[in-house]
C-alpha cells in the first residue's frame, strides 16, 4: 500500500512531463496549422521570440535541424512572428530600464542636494529586483552630480 501511494503521483508526474516535452507551448496564430506543421510553427515562434528578445540576427535557418522541407514554411512563419514579438518585448524592457535609471538619477540628486548620505535602498519602492542595478547606477550618477552643484 505504501508503494502504490508513492508510485501513483510519480507515474502522474512522468506522464505530465513527457507530454510537456513533446510540443512547445501554444503560440499566437498556431491554430492555422495542424499536426507537424503546427508543432513546427510553435517551435519556430519560440525560437524567434528568444532571438528577437536577445537581439540576435533573425535567421531561422540556424535551426534547420528542427524542421523538415514539409514544415519549413510553417517554421519560418512562426519564427518571423515570434522574432517581432521578442523585439517588442526587448524594447518594452529597455524603456522600463531607462525610466528606472532616470528615477534613480533624480533620487540620487535630491538626496545629495538635501545633504543625505548616499543610500539608494531608501528608495526601494521605486525599483524591482530586476531593475535594481539600473536604479543604483542612475542614483550613483545623480548623487555625484548633486554634490557638484
Amino acid at each position: 500500500m505504501k508503494h502504490s501511494a508513492f508510485l501513483l503521483p510519480l507515474a502522474a508526474f512522468a506522464l505530465l512531463a513527457s507530454s510537456c516535452a513533446s510540443r512547445p507551448a501554444p503560440a499566437p496564430g498556431s491554430k492555422v496549422y495542424s499536426g507537424a506543421k503546427e508543432s513546427a510553427y510553435r517551435q519556430g515562434y519560440h525560437r524567434g521570440f528568444q532571438d528577437g528578445r536577445r537581439g540576435r540576427d533573425d535567421d531561422y535557418e540556424r535551426f534547420h535541424y528542427e524542421y523538415s522541407k514539409a514544415t519549413e514554411d510553417a517554421y519560418e512563419r512562426g519564427y518571423d512572428l515570434g522574432y517581432e514579438a521578442g523585439e517588442d518585448q526587448a524594447d518594452a524592457n529597455a524603456e522600463i530600464k531607462d525610466r528606472v535609471y532616470e528615477d534613480g538619477e533624480e533620487a540620487g540628486q535630491a538626496d545629495a542636494e538635501s545633504g543625505r548620505s548616499p543610500y539608494y535602498q531608501r528608495h526601494e519602492h521605486k525599483y524591482s529586483p530586476a531593475t535594481e542595478s539600473d536604479f543604483r547606477k542612475g542614483y550613483t550618477k545623480g548623487y555625484r552630480e548633486g554634490r557638484e552643484n
